[in-house]
């Protein structure tokens, strides 16, 4: 998602590309005065449009927070300082006017001027000027650049209807995204594994038409209030909160998770009253380690014993009306 932002260089690295490209400028003239007035006022224009092309860039391709689903904009708020952010963008925005006002009005004494001494002064003035303005927004730059990086990494949640896994951690939610689907999320046996949520995605054909699910893998929840829990466990609810058509419970009944099924359950009960407009299909993974002995849906990521039978299940909640 928003891959196209443009990575956001320090200040140091936008003036050095300014200085780079504007050398590179060479005016041709046969008369040798005129030569180097043309190629004093090239470069400082080249000078101030890279300044000024750069940091529009950045303005122009950083997205509308206040124009982003609601479920993104919950969980960059979760992650980032929102107001740190638009302030910092308002700073870039100001550095741009500013380079930008001192471009016209102070090439156009350069090209009013006879005096060659003076082109070259008045050059490394706008040089200074605009150096100084750019340096003062670096702290600015830093704060664009962590927000970027976050959100070019966020996943590409699609407006179709969706499945999110839930459970506490290590239950094996991971395990079955990989087997449902072609998504590849990290997996390893210990807790919050999962930091943010992994997208896959099931199809079938049904008649004439494609029926496709897509499926969330969220970080782990532990059985206590909203407030007490930490921001990778926030990820979760946000999920639920705004992604949920179906909530698919998974239990180790194992308890090689570290948590007992008395505690597994609670959790599921409580979701079930805070998420009440989802629907919720419980299933006991790690048949391979602990085989069920109730009537719930038992599944082993390991073996694939249940997994076409809960691709059936899970197909039978698909909206078709």
């Amino acid at each position: 998602m928003y891959k196209t932002i443009p990575p956001i260089a320090t200040s140091q690295e936008i003036i050095d590309r300014a200085f780079f490209r504007a050398r590179k400028k060479t005016i041709q003239d046969p008369k040798k005065y005129f030569r180097k007035k043309k190629t004093y006022i090239a470069r400082t224009e080249s000078f101030t449009d890279t300044l000024i092309s750069i940091l529009d860039s950045y303005i122009k391709q950083f997205p509308s927070l206040d124009q982003l689903p609601q479920f993104y904009q919950e969980l960059i708020h979760n992650s980032l300082n929102l107001d740190s952010v638009r302030h910092s963008l308002g700073a870039i925005q100001w550095a741009k006017d500013t380079c930008n006002n001192i471009a016209i009005s102070q090439i156009k004494s350069l090209r009013r001027s006879t005096d060659l001494e003076y082109i070259h002064k008045k050059q490394r003035e706008i040089h200074g000027r605009c150096t100084s303005i750019i340096n003062q927004i670096d702290d600015n730059l830093q704060v664009i650049r962590d927000a970027r990086d976050f959100i070019v990494k966020l996943p590409d949640v699609q407006d179709t209807p969706t499945i999110v896994i839930a459970g506490y951690p290590n239950v094996g939610k991971s395990s079955l995204l990989s087997c449902l689907s072609r998504a590849k999320p990290h997996i390893a046996q210990y807790p919050f594994t999962t930091r943010s949520i992994h997208v896959g995605h099931m199809k079938q054909k049904k008649d004439f038409f494609t029926e496709q699910f897509q499926l969330i893998d969220t970080p782990g929840l532990l059985e206590e209030p909203i407030e007490k829990r930490n921001d990778i466990e926030k990820v979760a609810i946000l999920a639920l909160t705004h992604l949920a058509d179906v909530v698919l419970f998974l239990i180790d009944p194992s308890e090689s998770c570290g948590y007992t099924i008395d505690q597994q359950n609670q959790l599921l009960s409580h979701l079930q009253k805070e998420f009440s407009t989802a629907e919720f299909i419980v299933v006991y993974n790690k048949s391979d380690l602990y085989p069920s002995k109730d009537n719930r849906l038992s599944i082993s990521c390991i073996t694939h014993d249940g997994i076409e039978e809960l691709q059936s299940l899970l197909f039978s909640y698909y909206p078709r009306d």
